[in-house]
This record gives structure tokens, C-alpha cells and sequence, in this order.
């Protein structure tokens, strides 16, 4: 190798850098791109000590694996053979592949005409310098345990299938907080990176965002806005509104199938690093007030059902949903809820429950999964109406967004004390990063209606049976009858009552 080559990758990270993806990539080549000067600037202050907590977001294929662990830590103990290098994945998997590309690196003819330093150990997961320098990468479990480093990497800790999983998100976070960030061998020196592409607004980045002192590099696929970007030794990057970070890998139309993509964490999370995006609606507990029961008149409020019913009953399948609701003066108050994995039959049972402890108004029941069989079975009743609800073509999140305003103003209130009210808060405010979205469906719904419907009227009260003559005037039952209660409320008597027949034998009775 020339000497002036030796000379550019001993003291260009960028240079290093491409020469490292062409010897684990078999002679290929990285094309240049203004971004990857960026991430070697960054990456570079890092080994110098200059930055010591970077956190860098790029989307999925854009090299931050093949800059930010492999070149980054074959970079580090080339300049400082005695350096401690900890590499943190999500799984050994991970771990094991990222290791021999770092030994392939170190053991390359060009790195050891450019570098002194030398392995003496060879292990799947752990590389040992004759200086008594280390690379060793683990699992994000495993760095609970062991010896630590200089350079903590912390490489995609959380797979994107896991998006959504809350609590795999809070382990993420937990575990740095209290174990891996511990690990740095000298913490007033000690250097931390996160590498990762953004997953939800409470991921390792988000998390570590609230604490301070993090130094953020999050570039989008397409860029929102103008932007300037600096890349060291004087040299500026002007990125322009709507610039993909790498031009040539990408057409027009893989962009629109990107968009367009129902996967989930979509596009605007994965790609763009915007968790939540346009689906972002920043509810939070705050907004979801409860009220007393006792502080309230609930017998004099009308009730209203909303029924979200699963696919098909058993424990692996969704949720079905129902919610008691009542408006009172502007507020729409979660009086109750039911929520099981529940077969049809059992769905059909805490219906008939609800309804014969709440007597509903108006039912709503969506027209999907066993909604179409409950809607057979639940019959409209005098002063019950039973609606079918089915819903529009736009997506849950634009569902929901017609009413942020009036859920952040505090409006829906739960019933304080409630069993379920803890369930019901994490998913509204998590929506849409949750695994199950059914009790948000069974509120819209409710709320959808409502908001056509404002004044429902309350179901006739259960009461003393009532007899009326054929010209409606009232008749007393004899004092030896006993008043009695009935879930039909007022009865009328037949058109003839017989003077002296018993009160209860008059007949027909009409119900309504």
C-alpha cells in the first residue's frame, strides 16, 4: 500500500470507512453520499473523546452497522491498541455476525500496514489486542453481566418487529439506565453511542432525549425542510427540502411503495424518524380527568353502549370491547367497561348484563367480526335503540383525530377507582403503538356518534306497575296488592277491567 494511501486511512474516518464496507463486502464499493461525511465527523469526535454521548438515527440500509460498530470500533483500538470496545445488540445473532466482520477488518492486509495493532484471541463474540485491548459484543441482556469498556455502542438494542411492544421498550430503557451505562470502565471519560433507526416516541432514543447532555443526529430518508449540516474542517452540507440522503438508491416509485406501506411502524417512523408522525396525537393521562360516581346524578343521565366486538372468541385472539357511556353537560363519562378475549357466547352474556344493569338508550355495535351475530341476538326494546355501526374508510389514527380536542380538554372521564382504568389509559395514550387498539375503537365509536346525537334521551326507569283504563286514566291496584317492580317500566291494561278481578290477573298487558 502507498504511503499517502496508509497516511489517508490512518487519519480519515471517511476513508476508513469505505475501505472497511469494501473488504467485508467483498470488493464492493459505498457510493458517496454528503450524510456519510456527517456520520464519520460524528463518529471520529467520538474516538477522540470530544463527544462522549451521540445518539444517530438513520433509516433502515443506510450503513450505520457497517460505520458505527464495525469501521468505529476497528478505528478505535487501530489508534489505541489498549482501548476496551463493548458492542450492545438485541440478541446474540446480531452480535455474533458484526464480531467476524470487525476481525475480517482487523486482520486484512491494508489494516496492518496502516495500524500496529494486533489479536492474539480469536472467539465468535470477543477479539483481544496483544496491548490488552477488546472489542466484545453481546446481547443487550448478557451487558447486565461482565466487564465493561471505554466505548460503550449500543447497535440497534430493539428489533423493529418489537415496535410496538411496550414492554420490551421499557426493558430497553431500564436496562440501560441501571446496568449497561454502569458499565463504562472510567465514566468521566467513557464514550456512549446509540446507533438505531427510531421505533416509538419511547424508545432508547426518546428515552435518553429526556435526560440531557446527548448529542442527536436524526436524518430522514426525504428531508422535511431545508437544512444545514456541518461536516467538519470547515466543509457545510446544505441538505434541500425533500433530498433523499442517498439519491441513487432509491426511485420514485420504491419511495410511493414505502409510503404507502400499512406495515407497521410505517413511514413516517421507520423512514423518516419522526415517531408517530402524522399519526402523532399526544394524548397523555393528564387528559383523561375521572369523575366521583357519588359527585354525579348518573340516575338521571341517559346510557349509551359501545360495543367493539373481536374477530372470534379464544386467548389468542383480540379483544372484544364493551363501554358504558354517559353525556353529562359536555362530558361523555366512562361509567364502565368489559374486556375479554371472549367466545360469542360470552359476549352475548355481558351484553345482557350491562343492559339490565345500566337500561341503555341506544346500543352501538360495529358490523364486523361477531358484531353481525350480536346485532341478531340483541333486539331493540321499547326506549332501547340498537344501532349498527359501520365504520368509514379512513384509518383508526384519523378516527381518533377528529376528537384530540375534545379528549384534551378532558371531556371523556373515566370512572375513578375503576379495575380497568389503568388498561384503558396506557393504550389511548399509546395509541397507535399498542398491541391491541380495541378499547380506542369502542371510545371513537362512541364518540363518533355522539357527536350526530348529542341529546339522547334516558330509557324509561324501572318503576311500580301502573294500571291505566281504556281512555288512559289511571287505576289504583287494591291495597292488598303489593307494588312491584319491572324491568318493562309502565304496563296498560286491557280495554275491559273487571271491577272486582284482581289487579295483576287483568289482562292483555301491552309493554312499553
Amino acid at each position: 500500500m502507498k504511503a499517502d494511501m496508509k497516511k489517508l486511512i490512518r487519519n480519515s474516518f471517511i476513508a476508513f470507512a469505505f475501505k472497511c464496507y469494501a473488504t467485508i463486502n467483498t470488493g464492493r464499493r459505498l457510493k458517496p453520499a454528503p450524510y456519510l461525511k456527517l456520520l464519520a465527523n460524528e463518529f471520529e469526535l467520538v474516538a477522540k473523546r470530544k463527544t462522549r454521548k451521540l445518539a444517530v438515527a438513520v433509516p433502515p440500509r443506510h450503513g450505520k452497522t457497517t460505520m458505527g460498530s464495525i469501521a468505529l470500533s476497528a478505528w478505535i483500538v487501530g489508534h489505541d491498541p489498549a482501548a476496551r470496545v463493548m458492542i450492545i445488540t438485541y440478541g446474540a445473532e446480531l452480535a455474533e455476525d458484526i464480531v467476524p466482520q470487525i476481525r475480517t477488518v482487523m486482520q486484512s492486509d491494508w489494516y496492518k500496514e496502516a495500524f500496529p495493532t494486533r489479536l492474539t484471541k480469536k472467539k465468535v463474540d470477543d477479539l483481544v489486542t496483544t496491548d490488552g485491548g477488546r472489542i466484545r459484543a453481546v446481547s443487550i441482556e448478557g451487558a447486565t453481566t461482565g466487564k465493561g469498556g471505554d466505548y460503550l455502542i449500543l447497535d440497534d438494542v430493539v428489533q423493529i418487529k418489537d415496535h410496538d411492544n411496550i414492554r420490551v421498550l421499557e426493558r430497553a430503557n431500564q436496562l440501560f439506565d441501571s446496568a449497561i451505562r454502569t458499565r463504562l470502565d472510567n465514566p468521566k471519560h467513557g464514550c456512549i453511542v446509540i446507533l438505531m433507526h427510531r421505533l416509538h416516541e419511547n424508545d432508547l432514543i426518546g428515552h435518553v432525549s429526556q435526560q440531557g447532555g446527548w448529542k442527536r443526529i436524526v436524518l430522514p430518508l426525504i428531508a422535511p425542510k431545508s437544512r444545514k449540516y456541518d461536516l467538519g474542517k470547515g466543509e457545510i452540507w446544505h441538505r434541500k427540502k425533500g433530498e433523499l440522503l442517498r439519491p441513487d438508491a432509491m426511485t420514485a416509485r420504491e419511495i410511493a411503495e414505502l409510503r404507502s406501506s400499512k406495515e407497521k411502524p410505517g413511514f413516517e417512523t421507520l423512514q423518516q424518524q419522526n415517531p408517530g408522525g402524522t399519526d402523532r396525537l399526544r394524548l397523555k393521562p393528564e387528559h383523561f380527568p375521572t369523575f366521583e360516581p357519588t359527585q354525579v346524578p348518573l340516575a338521571e343521565l341517559p346510557v349509551v353502549l359501545s360495543i367493539d366486538p373481536g374477530l372470534k372468541g379464544g386467548a389468542t385472539n383480540d379483544y372484544s370491547v364493551i363501554q358504558v357511556y354517559s353525556p353529562c353537560e359536555g362530558r361523555h363519562l366512562l361509567r364502565d367497561q368489559w374486556r375479554e378475549r371472549a367466545r360469542f357466547d360470552d359476549l352475548r352474556s355481558a351484553t345482557l348484563k350491562l343492559i339490565g344493569g345500566y337500561r341503555p338508550s341506544v346500543i352501538l355495535i360495529e358490523d364486523t367480526g361477531m358484531g353481525p351475530m350480536l346485532l341478531d341476538k340483541i333486539k331493540p326494546r321499547p326506549g332501547m335503540e340498537v344501532v349498527k355501526i359501520r365504520q368509514p374508510g379512513e384509518d383508526k389514527v384519523e378516527r381518533l383525530r377528529k376528537h384530540r380536542a375534545l379528549i384534551r380538554d378532558g371531556l371523556v372521564q373515566p370512572c375513578a377507582g375503576a379495575l380497568w382504568l389503568e388498561d384503558f389509559i396506557a393504550e389511548v395514550t399509546l395509541f397507535p403503538y399498542v398491541p391491541f387498539d380495541d378499547q380506542v375503537d369502542a371510545m371513537t365509536q362512541y364518540l363518533n356518534w355522539i357527536i350526530t346525537n348529542p341529546t339522547p334521551k334516558k330509557r324509561p326507569p324501572m318503576g311500580i306497575i301502573q294500571g291505566v283504563d281504556c281512555q288512559g286514566r289511571p287505576l289504583q291496584p287494591p291495597a292488598n296488592v303489593p307494588n312491584i317492580q319491572t324491568k318493562f317500566g309502565v304496563v296498560r291494561l286491557g280495554s275491559r277491567v273487571m271491577p272486582n278481578a284482581p289487579f295483576l290477573q287483568a289482562k292483555p298487558w301491552v309493554k312499553y
